[in-house]
């Protein structure tokens, strides 16, 4: 089947040149080896969308427009309501949501070193902003309790490998922080998803561990465009 693909490619380069661009070959090239990093090895989540920001991709649709305005409103109203500093965020992404956040002190991780870059310059003149490369199976927090927010957007979803997945959710526990919000799917989806990039849990079982915490949800407002959901999550006193 493999070998079917490649003698294909082979083919169409090379009987129809004006038909096949450049562009085109290079597309077509990098969903061979997509197709058979799956194929061989299991779906890789970091590396996809790392090839997917260094091919110019945002951070998805519910990053952009209306719903990009809708979760910094939320999470600047949160800030706002209860006088938040310092602000953790796993899944920085392209920045573009982070662009119309009120944070004052921010850190933000991500698994593509791409993510990283285009923040990094997207911010170079903002001393309020850091960003660090995020490996889970490397993560280790100990001694960084002093954060008020841990904010995870639209990112616990795509996080496909069942013990990453576990170990996302402790390291945003970690910070032992006042306040974390959580924007994610709740219902576990019974159909694969016809993206591999995206698996849906229900989350709700997870978090019964943290039972330091009080959960409060608020359903999204654009149901027709996204089926994420807010979780609040607050420490007990």
């Amino acid at each position: 089947m493999i070998v079917e693909i490649f003698e294909q490619i082979k083919i169409n380069i090379s009987g129809s040149k004006k038909q096949y661009s450049k562009r085109f070959f290079l597309f077509t090239l990098i969903f061979v080896f997509n197709f058979l990093n799956i194929y061989c090895y299991g779906f890789d989540y970091k590396q996809w969308w790392e090839n997917w920001y260094s091919r110019g991709g945002n951070s998805g649709p519910g990053s952009v427009g209306i719903l990009a305005q809708y979760k910094a409103d939320v999470i600047n109203d949160y800030i706002d309501k209860h006088k938040i500093n310092s602000v953790v965020e796993f899944g920085c992404g392209d920045g573009v949501v982070l662009q119309l956040t009120k944070y004052k002190d921010y850190l933000g991780f991500d698994v593509s070193r791409t993510a990283i870059k285009l923040c990094t310059s997207k911010f170079k003149n903002d001393p309020t902003k850091s960003f660090f490369l995020y490996e889970p199976q490397f993560f280790v927090n100990k001694t960084i309790k002093s954060v008020d927010l841990v904010v995870c957007l639209d990112v616990l979803y795509h996080v496909i490998d069942e013990a990453e997945y576990l170990k996302v959710l402790e390291d945003i526990f970690s910070f032992s922080s006042k306040h974390i919000i959580l924007y994610t799917s709740l219902n576990k989806s019974t159909i694969p998803y016809k993206n591999p990039e995206i698996l849906h849990r229900d989350i709700l079982p997870y978090l019964e561990k943290y039972k330091n915490y009080e959960i409060a949800i608020v359903p999204q407002k654009y149901k027709k465009l996204s089926g994420a959901d807010f979780i609040f999550l607050t420490k007990k006193t």
